[in-house]
């Protein structure tokens, strides 16, 4: 199974893959960050991320992006704008074949850390950790949608616990 984490952002959108075999376990783990230039026009820059995006997923073909929920903050234009462009997020993915599941920023850093106000440097740390990588300096972005890929790898795991289903 291949878990796409998609960090959805206006200038720079991260993505992390995590693939698992068949007794759940990591077999890779791959990140990244798509930029866009800021002075094109919002739909330039939308259009720009809908391509890259469409060209990451047909060539990794993930059965499910989790995509980080918008948090409403002081300025509602940024939030709509976000809004923009989670919805050529998810309108990709699901072209792609993909499910779609969302997560809170607080919900993944629980996940990943035990605590819902963890810093993002925390959050990577421990999640580089965790998954055995080291820092390649790569944009926040990328390791906080690595990090929303492995809290569905987290969720998915207790999921199935639950249920008493094979892991």
């Amino acid at each position: 199974m291949k878990i796409l984490g998609i960090d959805p952002g206006t200038l720079n959108l991260g993505w992390g893959l995590i693939e698992l075999d068949n007794n759940q376990k990591v077999i890779q783990v791959k990140r990244g960050c798509i930029s866009v230039p800021a002075k094109d026009s919002l739909f330039k820059r939308l259009h720009r991320l809908n391509f890259e995006l469409s060209t990451l997923v047909q060539e990794e073909k993930p059965q499910v992006a989790a995509i980080e929920k918008i948090f409403l903050g002081k300025n509602v234009d940024s939030a709509f704008k976000l809004g923009h462009v989670r919805g050529v997020c998810a309108a990709q993915c699901i072209a792609g074949g993909a499910e779609i599941v969302e997560y809170a920023a607080r919900t993944v850093k629980k996940q990943v850390t035990g605590s819902g106000a963890a810093s993002k440097e925390l959050v990577r740390t421990f999640l580089y950790q965790q998954l055995g990588l080291r820092d390649q300096g790569l944009p926040m972005d990328a390791s906080d949608a690595l990090a929303l890929a492995f809290c569905h790898v987290l969720h998915h795991s207790v999921w199935r616990k639950q249920r008493g289903l094979e892991i």
